[in-house]
């Protein structure tokens, strides 16, 4: 049996989302293994559905099986997202990592891993040069990057390709035995465009302006049951009450702050009306927009830089849920794991890695209105699915 991991988010699965799994099938693997954030993005935003229906859609278009990316890793940068990812995948035996990028030739995601582990100090005069001009951080060292690695200037601007470029310095890292395997991207990965291969983006923008029948055309009819999210309020009052509470001190303990910002933002949170308007009070050359976003999550869930030192690294693999039928490839995970498989919450009470994946759960509950979604503890009363 040979089995391939996805590291993903689903928010929401899409037609692309579903070719992938295909394409990977297609390529030698006979299991698909997702491991999948919960209810905050790596961006920072809170999920449009909960990670029990993301899990439902999955496995209704062709995945066997979904476990949990904890909380401490899925709202986290690029390198800590597929660090987290990998290490959960490989502890399950997992045989491939299949993602999904714009540059598909490992050659060259290969070199671009290679230059984010090391990178050369002409690179870094380059990125330098790019920002006195004026650029971005993120725009500076994708230019760097194209220019050292002979590539188009635009081929590094692409969040999937540098997120693959990361897959595989986690799977270095962790000394993984899992062979990468990229699948080629269908669509802009920022695009707005409803379609059949809608991006991400595009449906939620669709869903948010009740163009409910343009969102459906980019999800495959066997996940639509789940796909109609229940309206979720801006999480606007719930974090800006709480970075009132702070004191710039606590503030710059927060993971990724950087020098001086916790002031800027001490200031602003007193004057900003909700967390859109504090982003674009905050936003600046240095910091991108989802780096800040992912910041302030961490500060409406209470997250500091000791607590992300206090689990370095995934001790468990959750399952979330799994496609009927797939019940011998369970048994083989169980087989080969060297991480303790678990379903319940029950078993995990205690864990500092699953409280705080309570603790977005029970922050992602408050915006809804309807009372089933609004109680605390699902993560223990939630059983895992079956589809």
């Amino acid at each position: 049996m040979r089995i391939a991991g996805i590291i993903a988010e689903y928010n929401p699965f899409h037609n692309g989302h579903a070719w992938h799994i295909a394409r990977t099938r297609e390529a030698g693997c006979d299991r698909v293994v997702v491991c999948m954030g919960g209810h905050f993005t790596q961006r920072g935003e809170a999920a449009m559905l909960s990670k029990w229906d993301r899990a439902r859609m999955a496995l209704a278009c062709g995945a066997d099986a979904v476990f949990e990316l904890p909380a401490l890793f899925a709202v986290r940068t690029a390198d800590a997202f597929a660090r987290g990812g990998v290490e959960i995948l490989d502890g399950l035996g997992a045989d491939a990592l299949a993602f999904g990028s714009e540059i598909a030739d490992m050659a060259t995601l290969r070199a671009l891993a290679a230059l984010r582990e090391h990178e050369p100090e002409s690179v870094s005069a380059a990125v330098s040069e790019g920002l006195d001009a004026g650029m971005s951080h993120a725009r500076a060292w994708g230019e760097a990057a194209a220019s050292y690695l002979g590539l188009a200037v635009e081929a590094l601007n692409r969040p999937n390709a540098l997120l693959a470029a990361e897959y595989l310095r986690a799977l270095d890292g962790c000394h993984s035995r899992m062979t990468p395997l990229a699948i080629p991207r269908r669509g802009d990965y920022h695009d707005d465009t409803p379609g059949a291969f809608a991006s991400a983006t595009a449906i939620r923008v669709a869903f948010a302006r009740g163009e409910t029948a343009l969102a459906l055309q980019g999800i495959p009819e066997a996940a639509r049951p789940w796909a109609s999210p229940d309206a979720l309020h801006p999480m606007d009052d719930m974090l800006l009450y709480r970075l009132r509470q702070m004191t710039p001190g606590e503030m710059a303990a927060l993971p990724d702050m950087g020098e001086g910002l916790e002031n800027r933002l001490y200031r602003l949170c007193r004057a900003a009306s909700g967390r859109e308007a504090l982003l674009d009070g905050l936003k600046c050359k240095r910091y991108t927009r989802a780096r800040l976003s992912r910041m302030l999550t961490y500060a409406l869930l209470g997250l500091d830089g000791d607590a992300l030192k206090a689990v370095q690294r995934p001790a468990y693999a959750r399952l979330v849920g799994i496609r009927r039928g797939a019940e011998p490839l369970l048994r083989e995970l169980k087989a080969r794991a060297t991480l303790p498989i678990v379903s319940g919450g029950g078993a995990l009470r205690g864990d500092a890695c699953f409280e705080w994946e309570c603790r977005a759960t029970d922050v992602w509950s408050l915006l809804h209105d309807d009372p089933r979604l609004r109680a605390a503890g699902r993560e223990y009363t939630e059983k895992f699915v079956v589809v």
